[in-house]
């Protein structure tokens, strides 16, 4: 017998295979038997007609899966508006990091220096997204060029 493996179904899928089982077990039909009909695992089609009976039709829409946006932040809105402040009016040699420009690495550090807490680039690259703020490269020129004369 082949499986059917919900996890990869799209939502309309998953939706019509919830209520093929609940319209079986209404018939009657018993757990091996749906397990043959639709391939649906007993165990699954058990906990489907559990959700069915105790919620009613809304049990048979499927529900957002993963980490609500904004729930696993390391940093506290407090930290996060201060280090944006920082990072719009000061600059990382004011703090002892070498430089002149703020880059990831550098929020980075500034972050463990200040606050303890290590963080990832991916992540300040994120918090940085979020605050509004864009990662921009210094235009490269020669030092003694003048400009009027370009």
């Amino acid at each position: 017998m082949e499986y059917i493996d919900l996890r990869k179904l799209n939502s309309g899928e998953l939706k019509q295979i919830r209520r093929q089982v609940v319209r079986l077990k209404e018939l009657g039909k018993t757990g091996k038997e749906i397990e043959e009909l639709t391939g649906v695992r007993q165990n699954r089609a058990s906990e489907i007609w559990t959700a069915y009976r105790r919620e009613g039709e809304s049990s048979l829409e499927p529900k957002k899966r993963g980490f609500q946006k904004g729930t696993h932040l390391l940093l506290t809105p407090e930290e996060q508006a201060e280090i944006r402040e920082t990072i719009i009016t000061r600059r990382p040699e004011e703090f002892g990091i070498p430089g002149s420009l703020w880059t990831l690495k550098k929020v980075c550090t500034y972050v463990w220096k200040r606050y303890r807490k290590k963080i990832s680039d991916g992540s300040v690259s994120d918090y940085m997204r979020r605050w509004g703020l864009t990662c921009q490269r210094p235009i490269k020129r020669a030092r003694k060029q003048d400009s009027s004369r370009i």
